[in-house]
Parts: structure tokens; C-alpha cells; sequence
């Protein structure tokens, strides 16, 4: 594996004034997760860090002090050493928290195309689609069955097979994403017939399928596949004060809202931990992590106090204007220091050109990124897993933007490079 991973960075050496370049490679599979919304909230706010203290200072020499690193200390004497080079990234952090990818269905059908990187650089996997509501509700067979389906709609698991198949064959942890979503579940789960044209059920109802779903979910793993999933989103993107109520749950275009009401994310919760083996770690997914985390704090301190959550995932759908050592690594010390472990679940940094410059800027931050998580993790920190949302630039949601770590071609670009902490990136963003 160390060989395979040599061969890799030998590659990035070659391609590093070069790669990253939109490519015709493997056939792009978009993911759904993303909106237009999403990014503009993600990426687009760039207000001055007045207000916040640093945690990264720039010294004398142009160099950087990371979060509390002694004065002296550079990127040759904070721990990486030419040895870490022949490593992937899972073994480069071991000590410090999973690497994770997400992951396609088209991915995980052409392993023998993909296969040699994802095994040498990851140690868990999320589903980018195929463990969503939409593709686990089996809808046809509810509304043939509607006398015993009522209050408890039929679920497949046909589409998540294969990415369980390759975990379970080489011994990798999943990220189960996501259970209870305002998008990508389908109308019909909401309806008295299951139906798209049918009436929307009562609050009573919905809880009642909400609950079997979650049962039927959890359960399905906890009995076929123990110790698989090791974390769980609950609930994904609840809070959003422009497209909220006056407390920040979101509204538009949120059955669930619509039919539970205002505390459906915290009734999720209640029955994830009801239902949930003692393996599973339970967490709120969101973005825009460093703008709402007072109000995020605010909206799930009932859960917390009741022990139904457990952790906080920062999407980290971000750009080379994002300010990562400073606004994004101090919400992660909120979270953290408001009693929840961090994970970063959905992380792409996106460019805004196509130039070595913009590159070399993009790999600054994802060094940027991993080192200070990194470094966060070691000094006592939750911090509990990194995941990557997306295997090249093509098969990206955000694929004009350019935003991961191997181009179409799947070349280890300048990003890859700063993911290991390599010192041919600068250590400054």
C-alpha cells in the first residue's frame, strides 16, 4: 500500500504546476445534495473576521503559528516528516480522527477504476445518495399494502447494497446520511394514500411513520450488519433563518414542518436514540456551520441536555475566500466546547479559476484545513473525523468549481498535497 500511495504523490510531483483542470475521465455523476441556496450560503458570505480573535498569527518570516504552536516552530518541526509522504491519509492521521469519502453509486459499480485510491487514502465512506429517504422508501409497495403500511411505509435497501458489499469486504466504517431531510424524501411518504396528489397526514401520523422509518433503518443495520455505522445524521439542514419561522427551523418547502411542526428535529432525535445501537454516534448535519452556530447551539440544547445528540457535522462546503483558521476553526471550538464532538461530513473547497495560482491557493487551504483540525484534536478537542464530499472534480457536485483532491483523470492535484500536510505546500492559506 505504501508503494501504491509513492506511485500517487510521484504523480502530484509531476502534475503540480498543472493539474486540476477540468478533464473528459469518468462519466460525471451529479449528487443531489447540493442547491443553489446551499452555496450561496456556504460560500458566499465573506464578511470580515471583525470581532473574532486569531487563531493564526503571521510571524516575522511570512510563516504562520498555528492554534497555539510554540514561537519557532514551522512545517518542518510540527510533527510531518519526509516518512508521512509515503502514507494515503488515513494512515497519515490513524492517530487523529477517520478520513472518509463520499461516495457515488456509479463509484462504487467501477471499484476497479477507483478502487486502489479510495482504499489508500480512506477509512469510511457516506453514501452520497443511495442511504437518503428517497432511496430507501420503497413507496409502490406502501401504496399497495395501505391497510398494514399506514402508519409504517415499507423500506429497501437495494441501492445501499453495494457501497455495504465493499465496506463490509474491506473492513471500512459508514457514515450513515441521512434520515431525516426536508429534501430527498419523497412527497408521498407525507400523504394518507402515498401518494404525490394525496392529502397530508396529521401530526400523530407522521410521527408514527417517522418512527418506524427510524426503527426500520437503525434496526436493519444493528441486527445485518453491527458495528458497520459508526456515526449517523439525524437530522440534516433544519435551521435556516432565511427560509425559517422566527425561531430558525426551516419552512419552505419542509413537509416536515409542515405536518409534525416546529419540534420535528428533536423528535427525530428522541426515537435515533430510542432505536440506535450503542455503536452509533448521533449527529445534526448542517452547513453554513460558522454563521448559525449560536443559533444551531440554541435549537438542540433540549436534545443535548437529554443526551439524544451526540455530535455536530459541519458540512465545510467552502472556497479559497473562506478564512478556515480563523471563522471556521473557531465555531468548530464552540461545538466542541458545548459538550459535542465535530465532524467536518461534506468537505470540498471550491476555486473560482482555472490557474496554477488558484490551485496553489486551494491546496493552502485544505493544508490549512487538515493541519488545523488536526492540531485542534491533539490539544484535547473533539474532533472526530474529516469526509471529503466527492472522489474527483468530475464526479463533484460542484464540478465547475474544481473543489477536490484528484482532477477527472483522478491526478492527485495540489490539493491531495495539502491534505498531507506536504511541505511543497506553504503552510499559510
Amino acid at each position: 500500500m505504501k508503494k501504491q500511495m509513492l506511485v500517487l504523490l510521484l504523480a502530484a510531483v509531476i502534475c503540480i504546476s498543472g493539474c486540476g483542470q477540468q478533464s473528459d475521465g469518468a462519466e460525471p455523476v451529479v449528487n443531489r445534495e447540493g442547491t443553489e441556496a446551499q452555496m450561496d450560503s456556504e460560500t458566499g458570505q465573506r464578511e470580515e473576521e471583525d470581532g473574532f480573535p486569531k487563531i493564526l498569527e503571521d510571524d516575522s518570516d511570512g510563516k504562520s503559528k498555528e492554534l497555539n504552536s510554540s514561537d519557532g516552530e514551522g512545517p518542518e518541526s510540527d510533527g510531518e516528516s519526509d516518512a508521512a509522504q509515503t502514507v494515503g491519509l488515513a494512515e497519515l492521521y490513524q492517530e487523529n480522527f477517520p478520513i472518509g469519502i463520499a461516495l457515488s453509486g456509479y463509484v462504487i459499480q467501477n471499484m476497479d477504476q477507483y478502487g486502489e485510491v479510495v482504499l489508500g487514502n480512506f477509512n469510511s465512506i457516506t453514501c452520497e445518495n443511495e442511504m437518503k429517504p428517497d432511496a430507501l422508501l420503497d413507496m409502490e409497495v406502501s401504496r399497495e399494502n395501505l391497510e398494514n403500511t399506514y402508519l409504517h411505509a415499507a423500506v429497501h435497501f437495494d441501492n445501499c447494497m453495494p457501497a455495504i458489499v465493499f465496506a463490509e469486504e474491506h473492513g471500512i466504517k459508514i457514515r450513515f446520511h441521512t434520515l431525516v431531510w426536508h429534501s430527498q424524501t419523497p412527497k408521498s411518504f407525507f400523504t394518507e394514500d402515498y401518494t404525490e396528489e394525496g392529502n397530508l397526514v396529521n401530526r400523530e401520523t407522521m410521527l408514527a411513520r417517522m418512527e418506524n422509518y427510524i426503527a426500520d433503518v437503525l434496526g436493519y443495520f444493528q441486527e445485518n450488519y453491527p458495528g458497520l455505522i459508526y456515526a449517523v445524521d439525524v437530522v440534516n439542514e433544519a435551521f435556516d433563518p432565511g427560509n425559517g419561522d422566527e425561531d430558525g427551523i426551516r419552512t419552505n418547502e419542509n413537509l416536515w414542518y409542515e405536518t409534525v411542526g416546529p419540534d420535528y428535529y428533536y423528535q427525530a432525535f428522541v426515537f435515533a436514540r430510542k432505536y440506535a445501537s450503542e455503536g452509533m454516534k448521533l449527529f445534526y448535519n448542517d452547513y453554513g456551520c460558522m454563521d448559525k452556530a449560536d443559533l444551531m447551539l440554541e435549537r438542540l440544547a433540549q436534545a443535548k441536555e437529554e443526551g439524544l445528540i451526540d455530535g455536530i457535522g459541519m458540512q465545510s462546503h467552502l472556497s479559497t475566500d473562506d478564512r478556515i483558521q480563523f471563522k471556521f476553526m473557531l465555531a468548530v471550538k464552540q461545538f466542541c466546547d458545548a459538550g459535542y464532538e465535530v465532524q467536518a461530513t461534506e468537505l470540498d473547497i471550491g476555486v473560482k479559476e482555472v490557474s496554477d495560482s488558484a490551485f496553489m491557493s486551494q491546496a493552502r487551504k485544505y493544508r490549512a484545513f487538515f493541519k488545523n483540525m488536526k492540531v485542534l484534536q491533539e490539544e484535547g478537542y473533539s474532533v472526530t473525523g474529516i469526509t471529503v464530499w466527492g472522489l474527483n472534480d468530475d464526479l463533484s457536485w460542484r464540478r465547475d468549481e474544481h473543489c477536490l483532491l484528484f482532477d477527472g483523470n483522478m491526478n492527485p492535484k495540489k490539493a491531495y498535497l495539502g491534505a498531507l500536510l506536504d511541505p511543497a505546500i506553504p503552510d499559510v492559506e
